[in-house]
């Protein structure tokens, strides 16, 4: 008997201990979350939702910083949080459904492929203010593609076009094989538009290269990407955009089993810079053999909204695209690119960022094509001064 009341108070306390309050992984039972105590504050509550995991070292990192500096310069007005939905798709939809339930005050979230996850939520949720990146809305034509009249939703679209032509050239420039090549993540309209602008610029400068597409079928895979970049480097393409977040990271470990004289390209953070702060040897290697890369700076695209958020100008209910002007798209300078490019060069790639921002160069775009379009059949513009 004495035993079995001993049970019953381990079973009592058990119940005490871990049967009341809600979630939060280690938060102490009953004590309130971040975002709850930011609710009683009276702070504007931001939750950005990543189709995928930290990590990338490029384009959901991107945006991680941007909400770091968000919550650091606008803290006694904001509080943002991430949260990870994991490269399987199957949970996306339950994930995102719990995120609108929490009743966050604005919802980020992007990519092509959540637009099919997110509509319906966007219909039973018509007050919800949500920010999406990377995709074009139709806010006007009911019987039109993609069509979502929501007043409530802002859309982001770096102009992936313009940043991809800027190291487009730098690839024609450099190749001294004149075979350049793209390796994109998974075929959509975005990844279409980084290969038409990088191949437009490498042909702007060199009319003579040829402009190799391939896909990698993965956003998370690196030993797809390395498989994809080594098949890419031994076929004499000497230059290689690896576009295709954490896939395209194995491009840095197939350039570095190559000779000098093979280089990559990295996208969406300064990838060349991230390698050489690792202090190792490998790093270092990686490093040395990025020219450059094609920065979407999503930090800048969430900063700057909420600055226009806060103060009532945001462009809600359209869509807003973020290119070269204003540097949300861009291409990073490193040591490496400094070895690798003539001051000349370098002066003449400038000069290609500030025709694009003028409108006297056009880097074309795979938004807006009629249906039979084909991204790789395109007129490239050459450069006329050559």
């Amino acid at each position: 008997m004495k035993k079995l009341l001993q049970i019953l108070l381990v079973v009592a306390m058990a119940i005490t201990l871990f049967g009341c309050g809600g979630g939060g992984g280690d938060k102490p039972s009953g004590e309130k979350s971040a975002k709850e105590k930011a609710k009683e504050a009276g702070k504007i509550t931001v939750a950005y939702v990543v189709n995928g995991t930290l990590g990338d070292k490029s384009f959901f990192d991107s945006g991680n910083e941007g909400i770091q500096n968000i919550n650091k310069d606008f803290g006694d007005k904001v509080y943002g949080e991430v949260i990870e939905l994991t490269y399987d798709t199957s949970t996306w939809q339950t994930g995102l459904e719990e995120v609108f339930r929490d009743g966050w005050d604005i919802i980020i979230t992007g990519t092509y492929d959540m637009k099919e996850y997110i509509i319906p939520l966007i219909k039973e949720y018509p007050d919800q203010k949500i920010w999406f990146y990377d995709e074009e809305w139709n806010f006007d034509q009911a019987d039109g593609w993609q069509y979502c009249p929501a007043p409530n939703l802002y859309a982001m679209l770096f102009a992936q076009n313009e940043g991809s032509f800027a190291v487009g050239a730098i690839a024609g420039l450099v190749t001294k094989t004149n075979k350049v090549a793209f390796m994109g993540g998974m075929d959509n309209t975005v990844l279409d538009d980084f290969y038409v602008g990088f191949a437009n610029g490498a042909q702007y400068v060199n009319p003579n290269a040829d402009v190799n597409l391939s896909w990698m079928n993965s956003f998370n895979d690196a030993s797809a990407g390395k498989d994809v970049a080594t098949g890419l480097y031994e076929a004499g393409y000497d230059v290689v955009f690896a576009c295709g977040g954490q896939a395209g990271l194995g491009g840095f470990d197939a350039v570095i089993t190559k000779p000098e004289g093979n280089w990559i390209i990295g996208v969406d953070g300064d990838q060349g810079a991230y390698f050489a702060s690792l202090g190792t040897d490998e790093g270092d290697a990686k490093a040395g053999r990025t020219i450059t890369s094609m920065k979407k700076n999503v930090n800048l695209g969430f900063y700057d909204a909420m600055k226009k958020h806060l103060a009532n100008t945001l462009e809600y209910g359209q869509n807003k695209k973020l290119g070269l002007d204003g540097g949300f798209v861009s291409f990073a300078v490193t040591d490496t690119t400094n070895k690798v490019l003539t001051a000349d060069q370098l002066a003449q790639v400038n000069s290609i960022v500030d025709g694009i921002i003028n409108g006297t160069i056009d880097p074309q775009t795979a938004f807006g094509q009629a249906d039979n379009w084909f991204y790789g059949e395109f007129v490239p513009a050459h450069d006329s001064t050559k």
